[in-house]
């Protein structure tokens, strides 16, 4: 036989035999019969003995039955068919009994390098065609497989050791490549086998799920089955069932090996019992000797429990050789030996594999096995599913954002070191699925596969973009920026009812993407990208519209916009300034509905700042906000409530004052104070009305933001007077031409009390704000304190008079001691930090008010309780600041309480010995006193403005 085979190796290449030759040959060489019909080498028969007479039957016999989910293993099935009896007899005797397994692979090896011969082909199929199918059914049988049950009868794990199944595995490849019209016939049978072979299933009737990967396969066998599944996919059709649902368990069984390389725990993964080191006894390193019986006459029964047990099984020998169990002497004293060595190394063997079972590696928190596989397993695997998506994408449509997340994963986990570098290595696993992206995406961009990716939710989404944005960026059929190109294209095609997603992705995306590269697809791109934001602009204006968005699309849009206004030469391209002004038209009408984080607000204005060259255009995007904010507080537009004081932050941080909200960088340049000069004047008439604090609670339910935004405006027009010299009075002629000019208490007009509380109020106001900035601030000159005093004292003196008149009348005594403790901490911080006269001016304006105050206590008890009540309130807040000139003039101050009472009352008195008996023990911050009067100042204006409607006299 050994000649036979050597001669037809020198003789394959030459001649062209048929399938009747063939089969000639190999009976004639073999006997006129063989086991069940089937062709095998002489050592078979000498074994088998003329089995084909042989009756196999047993009385105990049971079904095993097992309900498989695909293909042909979609239905109950039996193994009790003779000829899946024979298949298991057959593996056994020809096989895994057989002292001439060598001989067996050779005859194999001879078969299929004849399929594998282009010229095997019989030309007369219909004459040859009976003979041809009466060769492959036996072969089938040889390997396992049973043509009436349509499915393998050997567990997977003797699949793996057969000598025929090795043999036909190491030609397969070959008979695929050379062979298309045997290819074809095998097709449904090769399928079978290899999604069989590499199945951790234990018995053959087990419910068999592709959740696998090709770990149990030797790494020889591994490439083959590959490489067979790959001219599978290349060269042959299986767009029909029932290949094609054997080609995508095939598919799923190469996932799941790249899965498997970058191990990632599953929530629903939880631990395993895991045996230590002491449960593993010495027995299980033995191999205990088993009677040489065929599996399939073994009885098995599935119980309620799920466990399996054998019943005993008896052989009934029909004037054949019966197959007895180890020990019995009917062996020869060789075939004993040679018995006793297979059992040897078969108990070696067995040792070996119960080690590297017990040594398996496994995850740390889910306990889940870690399998590692070779570059070239990895690289053939990447192959395999980039020609399925090429071949088939209809098909590949379900598993398609699986495979493209797997192999990023495979990309984005290092399995060398210079994996985490720039360093390019040809023909490593890691380039082959750069390609394999690369090809894939480019190849499926015309079915809106990036309209699809990017509405998808994606685990590790920024690991996933920055491996995308990797591996086409050296890709010059699809650069990086052309896949958003394509985006916004599908985009304008079909727009979704939601892009909150699509933003999220794309922001990931975006930060990934170089801006000095590609400048001539960055110059395409924003024309598309004008043409989505006027879109977008229409969609959340609508009315009734449910895509109003979020705060986190905001700012993911806001990224997007930032890195495209960081292109290098951005103001250079052609629509530059209409994709702008078309997104700060988004930008205004996205504040509306959603809160923006001062930080995304400010990078994109200041990129925009940056980017463009004519003033007018640099301005645009922070013009747009400012504009939004001043058409809110004239209550032509409703802002979200935190966006008021984010806008209002941007506009003080930008003229360089301090703010509340920590930022993690200050290099922020948005013209933000610039863009509100042309305003100022409407944010005066803000702060003077009276009315704002409650129609701003209307709107948003919040008692404090009137107050909070009223001093952040104040705080910008203190800054902004505050420019100029603080001892030139310009600024208040500008601003405040009213202050230079107080009405005279002899010669007032009508009006002139009401308008005079107004101006009080709003220095009240430029005063909170100026205290709230820098120390440097002085928006009125200290100069000004007797035009300050002379306010004051018109105040108290017609207040007697003009209380009674309306409510607003009523506060006006509150707000002028508000204000004169608001002058006093304002002069006193000018004279720590700047000015040398400020405390003279200051002893100079409480002389000026105080006969006022003793003027104003001669009225009456009620109006003289009123007056101690708020003089011994400006006491203690003065006191609270640490006031030097509370030192000074407490003595001349302490008589004012009593000049209408003999006695103080017993609550002044109490809140007075509150003040002397607890002196400050370290410097007290003023901060949280300017709070406190902002919050009272804000509370007597809304409750001022809810009342004055119903209270006029």
């Amino acid at each position: 036989m050994v000649r036979v085979v050597n001669r037809w190796r020198e003789m394959a290449a030459d001649v062209a035999l048929g399938a009747a030759s063939l089969v000639s040959m190999m009976t004639s060489g073999g006997g006129g019969g063989g086991c069940g019909g089937s062709v095998g080498p002489p050592g078979f028969m000498s074994n088998c003995g003329g089995a084909v007479n042989e009756d196999i039957s047993s009385p105990h016999s049971s079904s095993v039955t097992a309900n498989y989910g695909h293909g042909g293993y979609g239905r109950l099935r039996e193994f009790t068919d003779e000829e899946s009896n024979m298949c298991l007899l057959f593996n056994r005797v020809v096989d895994m009994e057989n002292p001439e397994r060598h001989t067996v692979y050779l005859v194999v090896s001879l078969f299929v390098t004849f399929l594998s011969n282009k010229n095997s082909t019989p030309t007369d199929e219909k004459a040859n065609a009976k003979k041809q199918s009466l060769v492959f059914r036996h072969f089938n049988t040889l390997l396992g497989y049973s043509s009436t049950e349509k499915c393998f009868t050997i567990p997977p794990a003797r699949l793996r050791k057969s000598a025929v199944c090795n043999a036909f595995i190491s030609g397969l490849p070959e008979i695929l490549d050379m062979n298309l019209h045997t290819g074809n016939q095998l097709l449904p049978t090769i399928a079978q086998l290899l999604i069989h072979l590499p199945s951790p299933q234990k018995l053959a009737s087990d419910q068999n799920v592709t959740n696998y990967s090709l770990a149990l396969l030797t790494q020889h066998m591994r490439h083959l089955w590959l490489q067979s599944l790959i001219l599978i996919l290349y060269k042959y059709r299986f767009d029909q069932v029932p290949v094609s649902e054997n080609v995508v368990r095939l598919i799923g069984i190469v996932m799941k090996t790249l899965q498997n390389q970058v191990h990632e725990c599953s929530e629903s993964e939880t631990f395993n019992e895991i045996d230590t080191w002491d449960e593993v006894e010495d027995d299980d390193f033995v191999d205990r000797p088993e009677p040489n019986r065929p599996e399939s006459l073994a009885v098995t029964t599935i119980q309620e429990d799920h466990t399996q047990s054998e019943g005993l099984v008896q052989a009934v020998r029909v004037n054949q050789p019966t197959i007895v169990e180890p020990g019995v002497s009917y062996e020869s004293p060789m075939s004993r030996k040679r018995s006793t060595a297979i059992q040897e190394l078969k108990r070696k063997k067995s040792a070996i594999e119960a080690v590297k079972k017990s040594v398996l590696l496994r995850c740390g928190h889910c306990n889940e096995p870690i399998e590692t596989f070779d570059e070239e397993t990895m690289s053939l695997c990447l192959i395999a599913l980039e020609t399925f998506l090429h071949r088939e994408p209809a098909m590949a449509a379900p598993i398609l954002f699986k495979i493209l997340y797997a192999v990023t994963r495979l990309i984005d986990t290092p399995m060398y070191p210079w994996h985490s570098t720039e360093m390019f290595v040809p023909a490593n696993s890691r380039s082959v699925a750069k390609q394999m992206l690369r090809v894939s995406l480019h190849h499926l961009s015309t079915s809106a596969i990036c309209l699809q990716l990017f509405d998808t939710k994606i685990p590790r989404a920024e690991a996933f973009w920055s491996v995308i944005a990797l591996s086409l960026a050296d890709f010059n059929e699809l650069s990086p920026v052309y896949f958003i190109q394509i985006l916004m294209e599908d985009l304008d095609e079909s727009w979704p009812g939601s892009v909150r997603l699509i933003m999220k992705n794309l922001a990931f995306y975006a930060v990934q993407v170089p801006t000095d590269m590609y400048i001539t697809h960055w110059s395409n791109l924003t024309g598309h990208m004008e043409t989505f934001f006027r879109r977008y602009h229409t969609a959340i204006s609508a009315d009734n519209s449910n895509s109003a968005p979020t705060r986190a699309e905001i700012e993911n849009v806001l990224i997007v916009m930032g890195q495209v206004l960081k292109v290098q030469n951005f103001s250079a391209f052609k629509s530059a300034v209409s994709l702008v002004e078309s997104f700060a038209k988004w930008l205004s009408e996205s504040l509306h509905g959603a809160e923006v984080s001062l930080e995304a607000l400010l990078g994109v204005c200041t990129a925009c700042n940056r980017a463009l060259i004519r003033e007018r255009d640099k301005q645009c995007v922070t013009r747009s906000v400012v504009t939004e904010l001043m058409q809110a507080i004239k209550f032509k537009a409703k802002l979200q409530e935190a966006n008021y004081i984010t806008v209002a932050n941007m506009v003080l941080l930008d003229a360089g004052e301090d703010i509340e909200v920590p930022l993690l960088d200050d290099q922020f340049n948005t013209a933000a104070s610039e863009a509100i000069r042309p305003f100022l004047f409407e944010v005066l008439d803000f702060i003077a009305d009276l009315h704002v604090i409650a129609k701003l609670k209307k709107e948003t339910n919040s008692d404090a933001l009137g107050g909070d935004l009223k001093v952040k405006l104040a705080e910008a027009i203190a800054v902004e007077m505050s420019r100029s010299n603080a001892r030139d009075c310009r600024t208040v002629i500008r601003f405040i031409p009213w202050l230079m000019s107080p009405p005279s208490v002899t010669q007032a007009a009508p009006g002139a009390f009401a308008d005079s509380v107004t101006n009080v109020r709003v220095l009240s106001w430029l005063l909170l704000g100026a205290l709230h900035a820098n120390h440097s601030c002085l928006p009125v000159p200290i100069e000004c304190s007797q035009h300050m005093a002379d306010y004051i004292h018109f105040v108290l003196a017609g207040f007697a008079d003009q209380s009674k008149q309306s409510v607003v009348h009523m506060s006006a005594l509150f707000h002028a001691f508000h204000l004169c403790q608001l002058w006093t901490v304002y002069c006193e911080r000018a004279a720590t930090y700047s000015s040398t006269t400020a405390f003279a001016h200051l002893v100079d304006f409480w002389a000026r008010v105080t006969p006022a105050i003793l003027q104003l206590l001669s009225h009456s008890k009620v109006l003289a309780d009123m007056v101690n009540l708020h003089f011994l309130n400006t006491i203690q807040a003065l006191q609270q600041v640490n006031s030097a000139l509370l030192c000074q003039l407490y003595s001349m101050w302490a008589p004012i309480l009593t000049a209408y009472h003999s006695q103080i009352p017993n609550q002044l008195r109490m809140k007075l010995d509150s003040c002397q008996n607890q002196p400050s023990l370290e410097a007290p911050l003023v901060t949280e006193w300017l709070k406190k009067v902002r919050y009272k100042i804000s509370q007597v204006e809304l409750q001022t403005s809810a009342a004055s409607p119903y209270y006029t006299v």
